[in-house]
């Protein structure tokens, strides 16, 4: 036997050992990689917006030599993940996916918000955009947008549409909807889109609105149909879905999704940052996938971006004000 090769055996297992049961955290500091960037996510796991973080957290730890850890704070549509982030120090380890409910909604609708979003953050970069859809049970009448205005008119009897919650993207889109058409309509909020989708299918409510991944399933099954799509195009994964201001409704606001850090961050960071995320989305393989999720991955200068979400609080804030829509 040899004593000496027996000892390195053992010293080979147990730093194996060690490795298997290490944290991404220690992993990314043996490999001196420097400290992992927290990337937080204020919704719950498994929705869409998380499903897009861990896409980009693969790819921003490829091309910043790091480990990208995504931290799920859901709670107050977004807003309890996002102030925690706008405490935290600029040193580039800490960032958001922010969307557009959370950073260009919620200042008009919250009216103790505790953050202020274009003071509290700094704009990385541009992830996502896209729209919602309108959909309808297949036994509704109408089968555009202009068809459901002349069927309301028509009645006389105020629209009865669902979204996923008050204050939501989709009720707020519905209001638009409204605001432009004059069309008498009442929304009906849900705990989340499952539920509303399944009301929508069972016939209690014949409209709704919702997001393009969630409804996809359905659409592809025949359980129901597409009137439009909100956003400034079509979504290429409807690319036969009109969106609405083709269907002569006046509002292209888009949804979005957007890396965020605390504001204060170095110029340099936020550089660094924004230049390894646009390599990411640029990639042939996440455009796609993000395509799947019924998204639409096209970087644009982060001049670009900070001017849509400013005009985008704007949009909002005169939606919801004219809508009298407020939330505690």
């Amino acid at each position: 036997m040899n004593p000496g090769a027996d000892t390195t055996r053992r010293r080979i297992l147990l730093a194996a050992t060690a490795l298997a049961a290490a944290t991404p955290w220690s992993l990314a500091r043996a490999a001196g990689a420097g400290r992992p960037i927290r990337l937080v996510v204020p919704f719950p796991a498994g929705g869409g917006t998380d499903v897009l973080a861990r896409l980009l957290a693969q790819g921003l730890g490829r091309e910043l030599g790091t480990t990208v850890i995504v931290d799920n704070v859901p709670g107050a549509t977004g807003t309890i993940g996002s102030a925690q982030v706008a405490r935290s120090a600029p040193d580039g380890n800490t960032l958001l996916l922010g969307v557009s409910g959370s950073h260009a909604i919620a200042p008009a609708l919250f009216k103790n918000l505790p953050y202020q979003p274009t003071r509290d953050f700094t704009a990385i970069a541009r992830v996502a955009h896209g729209g919602n859809i309108l959909v309808a049970n297949p036994a509704y009448p109408a089968n555009s947008v202009g068809e459901m205005v002349a069927q309301v008119k028509k009645s006389g009897a105020p629209l009865m549409y669902g979204s996923w919650g008050n204050g939501s993207g989709g009720h707020l889109a519905g209001e638009s909807i409204r605001q432009a058409t004059g069309i008498p309509m009442e929304h009906v909020p849900y705990k989340g889109v499952a539920p509303l989708l399944q009301d929508l299918m069972g016939g209690q409510i014949q409209v709704a609105l919702a997001d393009v991944a969630g409804a996809m399933p359905l659409l592809q099954a025949g359980r129901i149909k597409a009137l439009a799509v909100t956003g400034r195009k079509r979504s290429s994964a409807l690319p036969k879905v009109p969106t609405l201001a083709e269907g002569g409704v006046a509002f292209d606001t888009e949804i979005w999704f957007a890396l965020f850090a605390p504001a204060r961050l170095p110029a340099a960071d936020v550089e660094r940052l924004a230049q390894a995320s646009e390599r990411v989305l640029r990639q042939p393989e996440l455009k796609e996938k993000i395509n799947h999720l019924g998204m639409e991955a096209d970087p644009i200068s982060r001049q670009g971006f900070d001017q849509q979400w400013r005009e985008d609080i704007a949009t909002w804030a005169r939606v919801v004000k004219a809508g009298g829509i407020t939330l505690e």
